[in-house]
């Protein structure tokens, strides 16, 4: 590009080429170019630097992490996936119990249907016990100091000799109130051949911050399936009766809570977070 500019010579104003100016700026953008260069060239060098075979095993950290997260949220699907089949087995219809007690242990949840009699001598009472039956959940869980309230019942567990045989399984006829337990024990019993719908149930592990059973002493606080039917004479099995909102004054069936642990969302949450957070710091520490 050619510039003009106008001086005065010898008395007369003349045009003539200028390119001082132009010099001046076409030198200061290479000036700082070069400047850039270096710059960036340095913190390349410094990067490189920081680089070494230890700093980027550092990655392994924010990389595992991720995976983690990508494992629990698998873990969290096939979770969700479980408790919403064994809430649908739990509403399918019945179908007779087995006669081989070996085959009960791959029956958990399921509805069954069996015909016998209640012992009720030998019946005892699982408290405190939380109510989980339908008619409570419609009430919207009762109010806190309520008598219907989880702290404030238990579960009524009999011996029930299945019909036509010698067999004898545990069955949780239901919640009450604490103020009733004496009035269910008290009342007249009726031993004749029933046929009832119930759910099969495995033992329980002692949750934790809850006593031990005390079978000397007829204290029971959680379903220990092998305890509770050496003190009652029965099988190791239990079944708990499903709802029926026919029945009054009698113990609540459908007392069975599908309440499988799932933390996995906090996990994957923790997981893809120090992912992020990890990788954040080695940024900042090798990259910055």
């Amino acid at each position: 590009m050619k510039m003009q500019c106008s001086v005065w010579v010898w008395g007369r104003n003349t045009c003539i080429p200028c390119f001082r100016k132009y010099s001046s700026n076409v030198t200061s953008r290479g000036t700082n170019i070069i400047k850039l260069n270096e710059k960036s060239a340095k913190k390349d060098e410094k990067i490189a630097k920081k680089l070494k075979p230890s700093s980027l095993g550092l990655l392994a950290i924010p990389v595992a992490a991720f995976g983690l997260g990508v494992w629990q949220t698998k873990r969290l699907k096939w979770k969700e996936g479980l408790i919403a089949h064994l809430k649908d087995q739990v509403l399918q219809e019945a179908i007779p119990f087995p006669s081989r007690m070996e085959d009960v242990t791959h029956l958990e949840y399921r509805r069954v249907k069996i015909r016998g009699r209640f012992l009720y001598d030998k019946e005892f009472v699982i408290a405190p016990r939380g109510r989980f039956d339908e008619g409570f959940k419609d009430q919207g869980q009762g109010l806190i100091g309520n008598s219907q309230s989880s702290s404030h019942g238990g579960h009524f567990i009999t011996p029930f000799l299945i019909e036509g045989t010698n067999q004898i399984i545990m069955v949780n006829r239901g919640w009450l109130p604490t103020e009733k337990f004496n009035y269910e024990k008290s009342k007249k019993r009726n031993y004749k051949i029933v046929e009832i719908e119930a759910i099969v149930r495995k033992t329980e592990k002692r949750p934790q911050f809850v006593s031990q059973n005390q079978p000397e002493r007829n204290m029971w606080f959680y379903k220990d399936l092998d305890q509770m039917g050496k003190h009652c004479g029965a099988l190791p099995v239990l079944v708990d009766l499903v709802y029926d909102p026919r029945k009054v004054d009698e113990p609540i069936g459908g007392q069975t809570n599908i309440n499988l642990r799932n933390d996995h969302l906090s996990y994957l949450i923790t997981w893809y977070s120090l992912s992020g957070i990890t990788l954040f710091m080695w940024y900042s520490k090798f990259l910055r």
